[in-house]
């Protein structure tokens, strides 16, 4: 197996680890940073729920169309929608200028992309794994 480029939708990686079906998690707060880290992680929940709010914001964009445009016009805007690998390319990059205005030297924490994603829970879950975090082996836990 080897690791896809996060940029790279059909490079195909595995999950290490299987969480199973996503909880309810649109109580999580993506004005958290650690929330927003974890969203555009490559963990099975994190891409469910990316998926369900992006739907979500889709709808109301499509009800706030004209109430009598075509069918056609709705389903163009529901197709021009980004694909999601593009969507968290953009948003990883763009969550890194932010965060570098203050912490220079703040990159994506490698450890959310990948195979590795999937080992991370969502923040106030309990980890999948005893002495993980996000940014490697923390050997006190």
């Amino acid at each position: 197996m080897t690791l896809r480029d996060p940029d790279d939708a059909l490079s195909g990686w595995q999950p290490l680890h299987d969480p199973g079906p996503p909880p309810d998690l649109s109580h999580l707060d993506d004005g958290d940073p650690l929330v927003a880290e974890w969203l555009l992680s490559d963990h099975p929940w994190a891409e469910s729920e990316r998926t369900r709010r992006r739907q979500v914001e889709l709808q109301a964009l499509i009800e706030q169309s004209a109430p009598d445009s075509p069918p056609w016009i709705r389903q163009a805007e529901i197709d021009s929608a980004e694909p999601d690998q593009a969507h968290v390319a953009r948003m990883r990059r763009s969550l890194e200028a932010l965060r570098q205005l203050d912490d220079p030297m703040y990159v994506y924490p490698p450890g959310l992309m990948g195979p590795m994603g999937s080992l991370w829970a969502p923040p106030g879950h309990p980890v999948h794994r005893a002495g993980l975090e996000a940014g490697g082996w923390n050997p006190g836990a």
